[in-house]
């Protein structure tokens, strides 16, 4: 097992390398649809707020592999099928595989990060947005400069949880052929046929990236506890 580590851990790593690249690019669009989704739930528009809610129900149903199905194979195959040069210019970029891989997993995590950030915004007294009124702040500034900063302090736990998902779901994005870490394991295992090796390499370097990522994610949030216990202290 060791001469085996020693000789593939290279590959191994770039992969693992590919795989956490695809999950911070996930995860970006992840917040920036959570968020979204999240302010058209607690809006006040009847039909923005039903459709936000629909987004939800239905891609924190859809299984992320089903997702990825119909991003990287579906949606392409049907603009081309339609000859419509408006459907094929916006799909026909998803026959690249990492490009589609971020937007399926974006899609997909963003129905759970808007749950995250509605629930830490609710979490944020009200009174702190009435004060915020009273002093002349518009709604989008208070939001944007009182109430998220709060909510993303009091999520941050659950949404590096959440990193630490997509990463694991990463290993999905071998089925279109992203070279990631799994990819990398599968072509291992069938140039050598030591099969038990090549996916148990894979599994440690999951683990280490898994318990690296809680460490940092421990850490940032001590550093942010301090921070906030020192603001409290000097005012």
């Amino acid at each position: 097992m060791i001469d085996f580590a020693i000789a593939y851990l290279p590959l191994y790593l770039k992969g693992a390398l590919v795989g956490l690249a695809l999950t911070a690019a996930a995860m970006t669009g992840a917040l920036i649809i959570g968020v979204a989704v999240a302010m058209g739930r607690l809006s006040q528009i009847p039909l923005l707020r039903y459709l936000t809610i629909s987004y939800v129900a239905v891609f924190r149903a859809v299984p992320p592999l089903v997702l990825l199905y119909i991003v990287y194979f579906g949606l392409p195959a049907w603009a081309m099928a339609t000859n419509s040069d408006v459907l094929i210019a916006i799909f026909s970029p998803l026959d690249n595989r990492l490009l589609a891989a971020t937007l399926a997993f974006s899609v997909n995590a963003g129905a759970y990060v808007a749950e995250i950030v509605r629930a830490s915004i609710l979490s944020i007294p009200e009174e702190q947005m009435e004060a915020a009124r009273s002093i002349g702040m518009t709604y989008p500034k208070a939001m944007r400069r009182i109430i998220l900063p709060q909510a993303f302090r009091t999520a941050f736990p659950t949404l590096c949880n959440e990193f630490i998902i997509i990463l694991k779901g990463t290993s999905l994005a071998s089925v279109i052929g992203v070279t990631e870490l799994m990819r990398n394991a599968q072509m291992v295992a069938s140039a050598t046929f030591r099969n038990l090796e090549a996916y148990v390499l894979a599994a440690l370097l999951y683990v280490v990236l898994v318990i690296l990522l809680q460490l940092a994610s421990a850490r940032i949030e001590r550093w942010m506890g301090g921070t906030r216990a020192a603001v409290r202290a000097s005012a």
